[in-house]
């Protein structure tokens, strides 16, 4: 594909994603909105909200869990959802910033797509309001105890949120100019094998038969934004380097250094394992003795140790080959590809999201 192309197929598809996403939201409404009408709902608490085999810790297997009473059992469920959402929610904090960082060399060359990513940020901020009244109904509901509400740790960047608010802006500024064309292109490939990890969960609760309906409702809403964001995510991710008028910086150790700045090493065992550990000072687990609470919390980090060495039986296919397409066909050099997937299998939690990646040599 020429450049010349390339520009008219990202033009093209930018516009057609804004004008899908404002139909979207004419019919449906913010999902802030939707999401203040299923969290006010009282009869929410009585049923869950997620599946049972969501926890990589297995907790549901342990002894524990069967003495536990039901209630406890649907809190444990409802926290699960909470934590599924406040690492999502922690990703879209990010991806508010670093989106306009990552498209800011289009700005003279193709307007339409700083004005995709404007949009994109709109739906994110919106994305999160309408988490925050998950986690406020849970906070009102097991955490009135606490100031806030429980939030993981970020997935990416600094274990400290107020650390990356400090340095995300200056961190996408010097990006852009040590990575040159590489920055959007590995920007993007990140967000959308990010995203594609995710899915398959949110597809799930989407179609939870046994969820209460606006919980669901908040789920397919969010998935349907979320599956034009992995399109474009694919998108600039493999047209970029052809688009932009700049020649990628293909330092090794430059590259090294983004790259695990957004998969940190064990980031995802350590957001798992501490909101647990916050998670079980709810009143609600009050009955269940510290010996109970810490053999339980042992059992956790074990089974989610293990678990992170290989796909979710649900990821197995969407992410499997999602990732796989997503990295063949970036635009990054052969050779950097290559070593994308490379240092990604030097760990064994993130080795499993690029298994079934194949890079010509």
């Amino acid at each position: 594909m020429t450049a010349l192309n390339a520009i008219n197929d990202l033009n093209s598809y930018a516009k057609s994603t804004i004008a899908h996403s404002k139909r979207q939201y004419a019919k449906h409404g913010t999902l802030h909105d939707v999401a203040k009408g299923a969290f006010s709902k009282p009869d929410i608490w009585a049923k869950p909200w997620v599946p049972m085999d969501f926890d990589f810790g297995l907790a549901h297997k342990h002894p524990l869990f069967n003495r536990m009473t039901k209630s406890q059992q649907l809190a444990w469920n409802h926290l699960q959802w909470g934590l599924e959402y406040t690492v999502v929610g922690q990703g879209e904090r990010q991806i508010i910033t670093l989106n306009k960082c990552a498209v800011s060399q289009y700005a003279d060359i193709l307007p339409s797509v700083v004005k995709l990513e404007e949009r994109e940020c709109f739906e994110e901020i919106d994305h999160l309001a309408a988490f925050q009244e998950g986690l406020d109904a849970l906070h009102g509901k097991y955490f009135s105890h606490r100031n806030k509400p429980l939030w993981s740790i970020p997935a990416s960047g600094f274990p400290s949120e107020t650390l990356n608010k400090i340095f995300r802006k200056h961190l996408g500024i010097l990006a852009n100019h040590i990575l040159g064309a590489n920055f959007p292109t590995l920007f993007f490939l990140t967000r959308g094998m990010k995203t594609h990890h995710f899915k398959p969960f949110e597809n799930a609760i989407a179609n939870h038969t046994e969820a209460p309906i606006g919980i669901r409702e908040v789920s397919h809403l969010h998935r349907l934004d979320e599956s034009r964001h992995m399109a474009t995510a694919l998108y600039i991710a493999q047209l970029s380097n052809q688009i932009l008028n700049k020649v990628p910086n293909d330092s090794r150790i430059l590259f090294e250094l983004a790259i695990r700045a957004a998969w940190p090493k064990d980031r995802m065992w350590e957001y798992r394992i501490r909101y647990w550990k916050s998670a079980l000072s709810s009143p609600i687990f009050g009955s269940i003795s510290k010996a109970d609470k810490n053999a339980l919390l042992a059992h956790i980090k074990t089974h989610t140790a293990a678990s992170l060495t290989k796909l979710h039986p649900r990821q197995e296919r969407l992410t499997r080959q999602a990732n796989k397409r997503i990295v063949e066909q970036s635009g990054l050099s052969n050779k950097m590809k290559k070593h994308f997937v490379e240092i990604l299998r030097q760990n064994e939690q993130h080795a499993p999201l690029v298994e079934a990646v194949q890079i010509q040599t």
